[in-house]
């Protein structure tokens, strides 16, 4: 019997054991197992983070103050431009005929662009000659058949004909450009309700410099290689449904056929090594963006033409030097758009002044860059409160544009 009980005992142990290592094994794949799992998820949730940041939600972290470090906002500006396909049409006359009610007069938003609509889908089309489509400067409009950064204009596709006239088509901006809102345009005109008098407030203008400068980060710091702009002005800012700005008009600037009244005021936005020696670098987008911060802030254009004929006007770039050496809030206070009334931090207008101050910097090397300016403009936009919105019948000290219904 002892020996019966020998056999039954060391069974007993030996399946114990073997029960034993069994479970440490399946216990150490189990874990090894949920380490890898967490790895890809934790993977996993990067990569979806990246790519869902946009810029609205750039602008929803600025709005919570967590712009505040260079470090952060970079990554922020990386984030909100990963490149994505986007598809590239080519459009027949007839389409683009079609979508214009054959080019109406209804349909004109300014100069020689038309609004269309086709496939249910709204469209910008400029009508440009066709020597001259063949001469647009194709760096961005090629690189935007494969990618697209939320400030700036999506270029959707050509018209090429045999005829005079071809046509670049582009995303529409329902509200318009920029220019339009500061000094009043046709673009305004069609939208909003008669005997309406409408502005941008101040929050608006903030995020507008902030989208105008992020378009200008991209160009010149990540795209490779770099882009410059070179016509960088208020006309060429356009607003979409929720006044998010986008930069546009690329390739445009020495193949267009401007009036002399348009050539003056674009005269305004050039740099003095331009003038001088036709010098093209970034620098030359980044004076042409302060002339825009001092449009922004003044409601004045680039230059003001003097009362009687033949008289000097007021250049914008200058009139800021003299505004600024008075140490004078009352005198800055003075100097911006009356539209704004009071509605305003002056502590954030003193230093978007001299942000465009040092944009419009005579010697090009003693400008900052576009990566800088974003920075700095972040926090003011992160400084503002939230929760308000904009209102197009706010009441104005000056009242910009009586706007009439289109019938």
């Amino acid at each position: 019997m002892w020996e019966i009980w020998i056999y039954v005992v060391g069974g007993g142990v030996v399946l114990g054991v073997g029960i034993a290592i069994a479970a440490a094994f399946l216990l150490k794949q189990w874990n090894k197992k949920d380490q890898v799992s967490g790895k890809m998820a934790d993977l996993e949730l990067q990569q979806l983070g990246l790519s869902i940041r946009t810029t609205s939600e750039k602008k929803s972290s600025c709005d919570h103050g967590s712009l505040h470090t260079s470090s952060s906002l970079h990554g922020q500006i990386i984030n909100s431009t990963t490149p994505r396909k986007m598809p590239f049409e080519n459009y027949t006359f007839d389409e683009l005929k079609k979508a214009t009610d054959d080019f109406s007069s209804c349909n004109l938003i300014e100069g020689s662009v038309f609004h269309g609509r086709l496939n249910g889908k709204n469209l910008a089309i400029k009508r440009t000659q066709t020597e001259t489509l063949s001469k647009i400067e194709s760096g961005l409009l090629r690189d935007a058949t494969h990618r697209h950064h939320p400030n700036i204009v999506k270029v959707i596709g050509t018209c090429s004909t045999d005829s005079p006239d071809s046509f670049l088509v582009f995303e529409y901006a329902r509200n318009g450009s920029l220019k339009d809102w500061l000094h009043g345009g046709l673009a305004m005109k069609s939208h909003f309700i008669a005997s309406c008098c409408v502005f941008l407030n101040w929050n608006q203008r903030l995020r507008i410099c902030l989208d105008v400068a992020t378009a200008l980060h991209y160009m010149h710091q990540i795209m490779i290689p770099s882009y410059v702009h070179g016509n960088i002005k208020s006309r060429n800012i356009f607003l979409d449904d929720e006044f998010n700005a986008k930069v546009g008009n690329f390739g445009l600037k020495r193949c267009g056929h401007d009036t002399e009244d348009q050539k003056t005021w674009s005269k305004g936005y050039l740099a003095p090594e331009y003038i001088q020696h036709g010098e093209i670098s970034p620098n030359m987008d980044i004076f042409a963006y302060g002339v825009v911060l001092l449009e922004v802030l003044s409601g004045e254009k680039p230059i003001t033409c003097g009362n009687k004929k033949g008289e000097e006007g007021v250049w914008l770039c200058e009139k800021i030097k003299s505004v600024l050496e008075t140490e004078d809030a009352e005198e800055l206070r003075e100097w911006m758009d009356r539209a704004l009334g009071e509605d305003y931090s002056l502590d954030a207008a003193v230093k978007l002044a001299n942000i465009a101050r040092a944009c419009v910097e005579e010697e090009p090397t003693l400008r900052p860059t576009a990566g800088e300016i974003v920075e700095v403009v972040a926090r003011l936009v992160a400084e503002l409160p939230n929760g308000e919105e904009f209102s197009v019948c706010e009441s104005s000290a000056k009242p910009l544009v009586p706007v009439v219904t289109r019938l």
